[in-house]
């Protein structure tokens, strides 16, 4: 994941993703995919001269993922965090009992965190 989310990536974006081993093929695909997601989204709405950070750790049980921006961030009573791209990563997410949770200000950046459990 770490050279081919970063590679299509419409903003500068580093990997954090250090000792991070092979999970379920279903865990590595949801993760994959909320990070493409999220990674397009950013480029679309963060602006000029933004960059985005991908952190993935493994911590207490759950593989957790964010993805962070530093660009424009948006209102979060705007509605914005309902799009079909937020739905369809809390739908990927959830089917495997994890959760995601989006994070936004104006001026703020937006930061898009997920947490999937390990076991049972």
């Amino acid at each position: 994941m770490r050279s081919a989310a970063a590679g299509r990536a419409a903003l500068p974006t580093v990997i954090e993703a250090e000792g991070i081993g092979r999970f379920d093929q279903q865990i590595e695909a949801a993760v994959y995919f909320c990070v493409l997601e999220a990674l397009q989204n950013a480029g679309k709405h963060a602006g000029d001269g933004a960059e985005a950070t991908v952190t993935v750790r493994e911590d207490e049980g759950a593989l957790l993922f964010e993805v962070a921006d530093d660009g424009a961030g948006f209102d979060m009573t705007s509605g914005a965090q309902r799009g079909h791209g937020f739905v369809n990563m809390n739908d990927r997410v959830g089917a495997i009992g994890g959760a995601v949770t989006v994070t936004s200000a104006p001026g703020k950046g937006t930061k898009i965190s997920g947490r999937i459990p390990l076991s049972g």
